[in-house]
Formats: C-alpha cells, sequence, structure tokens
C-alpha cells in the first residue's frame, strides 16, 4: 500500500506543479487520506512521509485531524451545552474539533513556502506548530497535549488524515428518508431477531443526527483546501468494531493500561457508525476538489487489499 501511494503521490504532484508558473512559488501538495479506526490509515501515513523522502528527495508535514479535537475542558463544556445529544458527549463526530484551529493550521501549511502569500491567515515565516491531541488523558477522554509538533519549510506534499475526511452531509429531506428507510428495514421480518444488523442510526433520534449534519457542513472549507485523495475502506464496515478494540489494547499495552475498558470502545464506536453509514459518501460527490484525483484501496478484516479504485 505505502508503494502504491506513493506512486499515486508522486503523479499528483507532477500534476500540481504544472498547473502553476514557473516564476510562482508553488504550494505544497495537499493530500486528503481517510479510513475508519484501525483501517490502517495512520500507519500508512506514518511511513510514507519518510519514504517519500528517502527514495525520492520529498520535503513532507504530516497532520491528523485526530490532533485536533477539542480540549478536555471545551468538550465538556460542549456536552453540557446540549446534554440530550450523546454524539457530542465526547470526541469524535462533526462539531467536537476545534474547526478554526484546522483551518488556520491548514492555510498556514498551504503557504508555508511563500512567506509573502496573501492567504486568509497568511504564515509569518516558514515554520508553524501544530497540536497533539493524547487520547489516553482523562481515562481515555482524551485532551490536547502540551507538546506541540514543529514544522519547517519549504513544504512539497502535506498529508492530512481523518477519519471523517471529506465526508459530506445530505439535505434534511434526504437525511430523514434515510432514517425512514432504515426504521422500516429494521421494522422488517428479515431483520427480526439480527440485533447485529440493527443500523446505529436507529441508536439515536433524527434530530440528533440532523444536529450533527449541520456541524458537518461547517467542515466544507476544510475540504475545499484538499487537492487529491486517498481512501482505505472496508469491504464491510462491521470491521470497524473488531479494528477499534485492536487499536485500544495496542496503546493500552504501551502506555501502562491507560484507556477505555472494551465496553467503553465500543459505546464510543457507537457514536462514530452513523457517520459512517450516513456521510461517507460525500467522498465520491462530483463537486469535490479531488474529483478524478482520488486512489480507493478495498481492504478486508485482515486489513489486505482486495481492492483498488481511482475516483
Amino acid at each position: 500500500m505505502v508503494q502504491q501511494t506513493a506512486d499515486f503521490v508522486l503523479s499528483q504532484l507532477a500534476r500540481h506543479r504544472s498547473s502553476w508558473k514557473k516564476e510562482m512559488v508553488c504550494p505544497p501538495l495537499i493530500v486528503g487520506v481517510q479510513g475508519p479506526q484501525g483501517a490502517g490509515k495512520s500507519y500508512l501515513t506514518g511511513l510514507l512521509p519518510a519514504y517519500l523522502e528517502k527514495h525520492y528527495n520529498l520535503r513532507l508535514a504530516a497532520m491528523s485531524l485526530d490532533d485536533f479535537y477539542l480540549t478536555h475542558p471545551d468538550q465538556v463544556k460542549l456536552a453540557q451545552s446540549d446534554p440530550d445529544n450523546p454524539l457530542l458527549s465526547g470526541r469524535g463526530p462533526a462539531g467536537t474539533h476545534d474547526l478554526p484551529l484546522l483551518v488556520e493550521c491548514l492555510a498556514k501549511l498551504k503557504s508555508i513556502n511563500d512567506c509573502r502569500a496573501k492567504f486568509p491567515i497568511p504564515a509569518k515565516d516558514q515554520s508553524l506548530q501544530l497540536p497533539i491531541y493524547d487520547k489516553s488523558l482523562f481515562k481515555g477522554e482524551g485532551d490536547r497535549s502540551k507538546e506541540l509538533v514543529e514544522v519547517q519549510g519549504p513544504i512539497d506534499v502535506v498529508i492530512f488524515e481523518g477519519w471523517m475526511n471529506g465526508f459530506g452531509p445530505l439535505s434534511d429531506d434526504k437525511l430523514e428518508e434515510r432514517y425512514a428507510e432504515a426504521e422500516r428495514q429494521w421494522s422488517s421480518s428479515s431483520f427480526k431477531g439480527a440485533a447485529a444488523a440493527k443500523p446505529t442510526i436507529l441508536l439515536y433520534s433524527c434530530s440528533t443526527l440532523h444536529n450533527i449534519n449541520q456541524n458537518l457542513r461547517k467542515y466544507d472549507v476544510l475540504w475545499d483546501q484538499i487537492d487529491c485523495f486517498v481512501q482505505i475502506r472496508p469491504v464491510d464496515l462491521s470491521y470497524v468494531w473488531t479494528w477499534r478494540l485492536q487499536q485500544e489494547h495496542n496503546m493500552k499495552a504501551k502506555n501502562g493500561g491507560n484507556g477505555m475498558t472494551d465496553e467503553q470502545v465500543r459505546n464510543f464506536i457507537n457514536r462514530y457508525m452513523p457517520s459512517y453509514e450516513l456521510f461517507q459518501d460525500g467522498i465520491d460527490k462530483e463537486t469535490s476538489t479531488w474529483r478524478g484525483k482520488g486512489l480507493r484501496f478495498i481492504v478486508n478484516i485482515e486489513r489486505e487489499i482486495v481492492g483498488t479504485e481511482s475516483f
């Protein structure tokens, strides 16, 4: 997967550079990467920068959506401000990120190669600091770390990964239609007794999902900065349960046992699944900035590639 992604990024970088006049300073190529928890996106994006730097002499920066969750105090305030919305009770869905900070950092990364560039939030020099989020703090609830990552320009490529990168909101009517269809399917005889098949969107009220849908509309300003896209998509979304448990166990083994219990992980994933079910197809929308510049890896439960697609 690393080699295939590297080849894709190289082709997109050449295309990106060719669109800029020689006398102009070319901004970094912004590569969006999406995949569900545990699918291997962090593993891929962890190896990719060093690989491209070593073999192709490129300068890269990595940025994760997860590092921009609200601070723990701000997340508590958000949960208290809307106690009837369980999806906002902790980090995860749209609305639980520090979106202004995200937009600011991405704007600075895009202008890092030219100190004179007139972006909404111009970079004053060729370096900036990115936040780090520690998911093990507050017994797994998480908080922003005091540590920072410094990025030094110039940069050729920015790898921007996130579990919901590129997700798109539905119209209000479409959301209600999807919810009603899920209710019809669940009440039909073919679904009776099959608890595992129950759509997770039915664990929440339609008004709760409308709230997340509305929050997601605010992320378009972020997605519009992405130049090309890489997606890791499981054959079946149910793999996420297994993968996320594995992820939590590995983290706890490394940090002395700090983190969530298995039951807490299951409840945690319940808050993510509706977004996968409802909003993931936004990645394929025809109006996206990466339309025609996307690479999709389809993987099985062992994270083995069983297919690739362009989109």
